[in-house]
Order: C-alpha cells, then structure tokens, then sequence
C-alpha cells in the first residue's frame, strides 16, 4: 500500500514539478516559498520535542526571507535576517523570558539560513544560463545518486554504521552513489553543453553535498527522536525528507558555478 502512494504521488506531482522548473521566473518562486513555509513548519516542530519552541512567527518570516534571497543581493539578505533577529529576540524581551532565549534565537537564524537562503539558490541557478537544464540535471542527478546507494547499500553493502547519523548507510552505498554522480554528470554535460568545470561542479555538489543532505537531516530526526520528519507527502513522509540533499547540493552547485563562472 506505501509502495502504491508513492507512485501515485509522483504520477501526480513530477510533470507539475518539471513544468515549474521550465517555467522558472515568479511560479518556480512561489513553489520554492511553500516548500520553505512547510520545512519550517516541520522543523519547528521537531525541535519542539526537542524542548524549543520557537515563535510561530518565523513561518511567514521565512517567505519574507527566501524572496530577499532569490530576487535580492546580500544586502537585503542581511537585513531580511537582521529583522528575523529583532523579532525572536524582542518577543523574549518583551515576554521577560530569559530561560532558553539563546536557543530559540540561534535556531531561528539557523531555520532560516538553512530553508529560505539555501533553496533561494535554486532559483538562482534557474536564472543563469542554460538554467532550466541545469536544474533538471541536478534533479536528476540526485535521485540517480540516492538509487544507486540505496541498492548498492542493499545488496553490496557490508560495512554499515560508517555514520551514526545513518546507522544502515552502508561506505559501499556511500561510493555507489559518488560513482553515479560522476558517471551521470558526464551524461547530461553531453547533452547540456556544459564544461569540464560544470560537469565537476554538479558531480561534487550531489555526490558529496547532496548526500551530506540527507545526513544531516538524518543526524536533526535522530537527535529529536523521529523517523519522518511529519506526514504530510503519503508514502514519502515530509517535505524535509523530500528536499534534504536539493537543500544542500543546490547551494554549493550555485557556489561552484558562480566561482567558476
């Protein structure tokens, strides 16, 4: 039965997704804002049970802040992140709480940065030259990367427990999906015209970062004590669980393409 919800939510949702991508310009932005309302939301909750409960005023906040980072420079960046700051901490001001303010504080900032700025990145690359294509391969690339590890894990995998973020990643797993990142590269930089420096810049971006991605969401579950990071996508769990190595590749993928530029 999850096995049947997960093909029909990708039957439904991958062409309205690859349309966006195509399209670019204020729908893609507008895509990109609710998956950043919705990992908020579910990072907000998570660390509720961790015993931080950060203001619920940071879900719209983050809108505020992933359209800075998407059509603005740093300057409005800073600011928009310079406002998120005088909001938390003067809710606390005003509220005489003192117990766990640094907390909720830090974390805030760390939502922000970590959804709003870092997917903002996405619609950067969508921007640049040839960018539509170069989403799509970073897509694809990472879903690639993440096949071959989990059936290089599954049926090669002997040496698990490499990470404890990840107990049941197997290093065979590990260096199948790096494998596939620089072998798939390659295929799509024939076909997208890109350069040597590109077709490296989205290997290392998914088969490096993209999967730290997804460990370091594994790592913020493990250390809250859940397995999905919320319900809301059937048969796939949470839109952090969906977007973990995008929200990381694609960010170091818009680096390593702007330095090289």
């Amino acid at each position: 039965m999850n096995l049947i919800k997960r093909f029909a939510v990708a039957f439904l949702f991958i062409p309205s997704i690859v349309y966006l991508f195509f399209a670019g310009g204020f729908p893609l932005a507008s895509f990109l804002a609710m998956i950043v309302l919705l990992q908020m939301y579910e990072l907000r909750e998570i660390f509720i049970q961790k015993g931080l409960n950060i203001p619920r005023i940071t879900l719209p906040l983050s809108i505020l802040v992933f359209f800075a980072a998407a059509y603005s420079g740093l300057l409005e960046i800073i600011a928009s992140l310079f406002l998120v700051f005088l909001i938390v901490s003067g809710i606390d001001i005003l509220r005489n709480r003192l117990q766990g303010s640094f907390g909720r504080i830090s974390t805030s900032l760390f939502f922000m940065i970590y959804t709003a700025v870092f997917l903002a990145s996405v619609f950067r690359i969508r921007l640049m030259e040839n960018g539509a294509y170069l989403i799509y391969s970073l897509m694809g690339l990472i879903w690639l990367t993440d096949t071959a590890a989990y059936f290089a894990g599954r049926f090669l995998g002997k040496h698990r427990g490499i990470f404890k973020a990840s107990p049941n990643k197997s290093l065979e797993g590990y260096l199948a999906g790096i494998a596939m990142s620089f072998i798939a590269a390659f295929i799509f930089a024939h076909f997208g015209g890109f350069s040597t420096l590109q077709t490296l810049s989205l290997a290392v971006s998914v088969g490096f970062f993209g999967q730290m991605g997804d460990l370091f969401e594994s790592m913020i579950k493990r250390d809250a004590g859940v397995k999905d990071s919320s319900s809301i996508i059937p048969g796939h769990g949470g839109v952090l669980d969906r977007f973990d190595s995008l929200t990381i590749a694609a960010p170091a993928f818009y680096i390593l393409l702007t330095l090289l530029k």
